[in-house]
């Protein structure tokens, strides 16, 4: 469907400060810690794509795209 990313803005900002690491380079990054660092750094992550995840899908709904 042509158009369709135009219908929604992304509402999580970019930061060009840093890199965008893959899910995967993360999971390794997390690994590389110490083991006592790695459940926190884990919770993080997990508290961080949950939120992403929340911003996006309120953009979705109060755009009500899928209302016909």
């Amino acid at each position: 469907m042509s158009g369709t990313y135009d219908v929604v803005q992304n509402p999580i900002p970019r930061n060009n400060f840093f890199t965008s690491p893959s899910l995967g380079e993360i999971q390794a990054l997390i690994d590389s810690l110490p083991r006592s660092q790695r459940a926190n750094a884990h919770l993080i992550m997990t508290y961080t794509l949950n939120a992403c995840y929340q911003l996006v899908e309120d953009k979705i709904l109060s755009k009500e795209i899928f209302c016909s």
